[in-house]
């Protein structure tokens, strides 16, 4: 027999070999259909964290197949979003079906995935030979904020002491109430505050100088405080000066103070 009847003949058995995965099926059992809102870490940006997603595999009989191999990959999502299901990063990411057939999706410190940068629908996709299933996931659009000054607006101060020439203006907290359109209270909101000032005056709200960033707390107020408790401090002139307050994805609103002559 020449080599090229050989070759043949492997390839004509290797396509009569019957694919061990037909006719087997998957599909999602748990964590399918899940919203979640984007909220502000302590790595500084907003993230969106899912409940574990399952999915179940069954032979061409319907019995349950444990021990084997199921990849769990990220389907498509909106343009800058982000997803991630394995803290390393890996895609796909393996998870092997338990006793009962399921595959358990929830490497991410016991979630399913994180999502980040953009809102919208995407999708978790178990594979598994030819047959896969999809559990269906959106990152909420951000609720449509009303921000209040709650306290601490039109405030006016002298300057006094001598830790500085001409001494400091010392304002206090500014408190931001953010609710949302059904008039509930908005934890975990990201409010920046910008100073500003006229001519020579020097407006401190924080450390880095003259803008702050500030997280609501769980009842919806931000509190600019980060000046020694105090929320402004002010040398080097007098008259009046305005403090921008921005929440995330929210128009600004503005708050007024006065340094007294």
């Amino acid at each position: 027999m020449n080599q090229g009847s050989s070759d043949t003949e492997t390839k004509e058995r290797l396509q009569e070999a019957p694919d061990p995965t037909a006719g087997r099926t998957l599909s999602i059992v748990a964590g399918d259909d899940q919203t979640a809102p984007l909220v502000m870490t302590d790595l500084g940006f907003p993230m969106a964290t899912f409940d574990p997603v399952a999915a179940e595999l069954r032979d061409a009989d319907g019995a349950v197949l444990g021990g084997l191999a199921v990849a769990w990959s990220v389907g498509e999502t909106p343009g800058n979003m982000g997803v991630q299901m394995d803290p390393m990063g890996t895609s796909p990411c393996i998870v092997m079906t338990d006793e009962h057939g399921v595959s358990t999706l929830d490497k991410m410190r016991g979630r399913s995935a994180s999502a980040f940068y953009d809102y919208g629908p995407f999708t978790l996709v178990a594979r598994h030979g030819a047959t896969s299933a999809a559990a269906h996931m959106t990152v909420a659009l951000p609720p449509a904020l009303k921000p209040t000054i709650a306290s601490g607006d039109n405030q006016s101060v002298a300057r006094s002491g001598d830790r500085v020439p001409g001494g400091e203006a010392v304002f206090g907290p500014v408190r931001i109430l953010l609710k949302d359109s059904q008039g509930r209270h908005a934890p975990d909101v990201r409010v920046r505050f910008e100073a500003v000032a006229p001519g020579a005056m020097k407006v401190r709200l924080s450390a880095e100088g003259d803008t702050a960033t500030v997280i609501s707390d769980a009842e919806g107020v931000a509190t600019l405080n980060l000046m020694g408790g105090n929320g402004i401090v002010c040398s080097a002139g007098t008259g009046e000066f305005k403090v921008i307050v921005t929440p995330d994805n929210t128009k600004p609103i503005v708050s007024h103070h006065t340094v007294e002559s």
